[in-house]
């Protein structure tokens, strides 16, 4: 679960066929990513191994066209298959009460950090 997948890609892949207004072809993924959890040091403690659920989720996510023209979003899931590991967002709690709000989230928008 590329920041936990199973609510949000998984639950927008499963509209995603109930209405063509519901499509968003400009979709950003901004939150946790597999590259974050080194990149900005997430305690070991506080990562999640993937469960063979994370693994089928994510191996059929890189058999979609919409996946596979981005190019970032491939290198990401590759990644999170290899590392066979994720984090949840409230991960970087560990750092710090504020640590999500006040630094985190701040200078991935700030340097453009989504893919």
């Amino acid at each position: 679960r590329p920041d936990s997948p199973r609510h949000g890609a998984q639950g927008s892949e499963a509209m995603s066929h109930d209405s063509a207004n519901l499509a968003t072809p400009d979709i950003k993924w901004l939150g946790v990513r597999p590259s974050d959890l080194n990149k900005y040091n997430v305690p070991q403690d506080c990562r999640l191994d993937l469960t063979e659920h994370d693994v089928k989720f994510a191996s059929s996510l890189l058999k979609k066209e919409y996946v596979i023209k981005r190019k970032a979003w491939v290198k990401e899931l590759e990644k999170m298959l290899e590392q066979k590991e994720k984090a949840e967002i409230q991960a970087f709690t560990s750092k710090g009460f504020q640590y999500l709000t006040e630094v985190y989230l701040p200078r991935k928008l700030k340097e453009g950090d989504w893919v």
